[in-house]
């Protein structure tokens, strides 16, 4: 289940009608056009060029080092991976500092690279096509039996339950139930090709918010337990829960920048070991189901103004 084993995630994007999962030197490529490569000598560097791509109008070029990407020093996929998640969720350009020969070069994927993956709705459009930066389970859940019947308007009905904040919420375990079945709802629209990829990638971004949701939710029940606090006693938003880096929470935090605001205390080196981080976990959870929330309304939009 995605929101159960969130740090054995991968970003899979879907550009030019279909999706394609990528390596953690390979993020974004779909959109950028650019691979990279650890580099014998250590760091990275550029070991694709896509024909027609954001990289090559960039002038990037096979074998350039890759100093930095948007000031972080790109020693490792991962500090690559997380520029590029950034700078296409804030749709922002990635600004390259490359070394070719003996010359250091700045160069840009230019801000539009991230609408190189959102379809074009056909004009007149009153609405926005949904974000493309949807997470998958690695591998996927299961699709449901041949027999049962699946639809979009199925599945928006079912994120539209989950976002609804006027109800009580379920338990932990209801709630981590019903996730489970909307995602599997939509990989069984995905294999019988019963949707456009990009209606799949919206659905799969809605989701994204609610498997984190529960990731918080679980952080916060794991302290509940903890602390040996009653079940008819909850915590304020305020209340804190520890993680580590490296953690489930850690990798939400990573994920999405909004996070930043729910973390007291990052994880620090101690003198034994590491010294565990504090974050609000149910304030978390909250901000996720209110971006959850407004996804989920960009996405309905754009289905009720025609899909291609």
């Amino acid at each position: 289940m995605a929101h159960a084993r969130l740090v054995t995630l991968v970003l899979a994007l879907a550009a030019a009608g279909s999706a394609r999962a990528a390596g953690p030197c390979e993020e974004g490529r779909g959109q950028t056009g650019v691979a990279l490569a650890v580099a014998a000598a250590g760091g990275l560097a550029v070991a694709a060029v896509d024909d027609d791509s954001a990289a090559l109008a960039g002038g990037l070029r096979v074998g350039d080092a890759v100093v930095q990407a948007n000031g972080t020093l790109a020693r490792s996929c991962g500090d690559y991976a997380r520029v590029v998640r950034e700078a296409r969720r804030e749709r922002k350009a990635v600004l390259l500092l490359v070394r070719r020969a003996d010359t250091e070069l700045p160069l840009a994927l230019a801000a539009s690279t991230w609408e190189r993956a959102v379809a074009v709705v056909a004009a007149p459009a009153p609405a926005e096509a949904p974000s493309v930066r949807a997470l998958v389970a690695t591998p996927p859940p299961s699709p449901l039996p041949p027999e049962t019947h699946v639809s979009v308007d199925e599945v928006t009905r079912g994120l539209s339950t989950l976002a609804d904040d006027g109800r009580p919420r379920a338990s932990l375990t209801a709630y981590q139930k019903d996730v489970l079945h909307l995602r599997r709802q939509v990989e069984t629209l995905a294999a019988r090709a019963a949707a456009p990829a990009a209606v799949l990638s919206g659905l799969r971004t809605v989701l994204e918010y609610y498997e984190g949701a529960a990731v918080a939710w679980a952080s916060e029940e794991t302290q509940r337990e903890r602390e040996r606090r009653p079940r008819h006693l909850p915590a304020g938003e305020t209340a804190t829960a520890t993680f580590f880096e490296g953690s489930e929470a850690a990798a939400l935090i990573d994920e999405f920048p909004f996070l930043r605001a729910t973390v007291v205390r990052d994880p620090a080196p101690g003198l034994v070991g590491e010294s565990a981080g504090l974050w609000r976990p149910r304030q978390a959870r909250a901000l996720l189901w209110e971006h959850g929330r407004e996804e989920l309304g960009r996405l309905t939009g754009w289905l009720a103004a025609g899909t291609p």
